[in-house]
């Protein structure tokens, strides 16, 4: 798929602010009953202004992918069998009601009655995102997509983008507490392992689709000679015509390849910047807000990377009938 840089900016920026918002609600719920070190509602609300802000700028920038921005309301209207209409749904209710909270967080008169708030920011937050994937795992002919690491992989790398962000927020306004360190290293950990095996699905041959098996005769045909033909004497499907004789739209949005080297490169500034630079920032650094700017630039470059790939190496079936021999 050809990717979009407006969409990888979409699911990049509102990931890493709907994933801190929700750190920066459980720290506000934790401080109320009294788990762990307390952190001021102050600096709890100038990380959730920040997370806010980013949210808005990626719901914004998803508008830039439609021909036509002006008709954006019209994605609200298939909320009963479209994800990206449920997506925009929760969105819709997720920004007032996070901007409220966020108010609230200045006062801390009202501490009692920001709880049930708190918990529907969270449960909103992971509802957007968990709609979000699913746009792109609920696609059957990507089979790059339409697998479980998908929304695994969106969960756990927004709230792994979002946890640096708290951190290094809180770092500019004091100490970070350790467990909200290790917290934040954790959530790097675990989008590690989902990304990991998420490689390892795509270079495995679980759902890989053949031209045999997209026309419905996966074991190949038979051949009609005169006489039985021998055991296992199969023909194998082949296209005898593009149907076109130059590009069309399926080709630009469906063909687009990444080179290996490409491919190379870009996983390897998801695993340096996105990942291992945060985590050194956490586990050596965390007393220095100048290096929280720098890790978090360093994390948002490299899952860009990883979100740029994601478009660029899913396969359509559609590339079948236009000469690739597997999806």
């Amino acid at each position: 798929m050809r990717p979009a840089l407006s969409v990888v900016a979409f699911t990049l920026l509102s990931g890493a602010g709907l994933g801190a918002l929700v750190l920066v609600a459980f720290a506000d719920l934790a401080g109320r009953a009294g788990l762990g070190a307390p952190i001021a509602p102050a600096v709890l609300a100038r990380t959730g202004a920040v997370a806010l802000a980013l949210t808005a700028a990626g719901f914004a920038s998803s508008s830039l992918h439609l021909a036509n921005p002006r008709n954006a309301w019209r994605s609200l209207a298939r909320w009963r069998t479209s994800w990206l209409s449920r997506e925009a749904l929760c969105a819709i209710a997720f920004v007032p009601g996070a901007a409220l909270y966020v108010a609230m967080l200045f006062d801390d008169a009202v501490a009692a009655a920001r709880v049930p708030l708190a918990l529907a920011v969270v449960a909103l937050a992971w509802l957007t995102l968990y709609c979000t994937s699913m746009i792109y795992a609920s696609l059957k002919p990507i089979r790059q997509w339409h697998t479980r690491h998908v929304p695994a992989a969106y969960l756990l790398l927004g709230h792994a983008s979002g946890g640096v962000l708290f951190a290094g927020t809180l770092a500019a306004y004091g100490d970070v507490p350790p467990a909200w360190t290790l917290g934040a290293a954790l959530l790097l950990l675990a989008a590690a392992f989902v990304k990991l095996d998420y490689y390892a699905y795509l270079a495995s041959d679980a759902k890989r689709l053949t031209l045999e098996e997209a026309i419905g005769v996966p074991h190949g045909v038979a051949p009609a000679p005169r006489r039985p033909p021998p055991p296992g004497s199969v023909m194998r499907a082949r296209l005898l015509d593009a149907g076109h004789s130059r590009g069309t739209f399926l080709t630009h949005e469906f063909g687009y390849a990444v080179s290996p080297r490409a491919r190379t490169l870009l996983r390897a500034m998801f695993w340096v910047g996105g990942l291992l630079v945060p985590a050194l920032w956490l586990a050596f650094g965390v007393r220095e807000w100048a290096g929280g700017v720098a890790a978090l630039a360093a994390c948002l470059a490299g899952l860009g990377a990883e979100r740029w790939l994601f478009f660029a190496e899913a396969r359509h079936t559609v590339r079948l009938y236009h000469g690739e021999p597997t999806t």
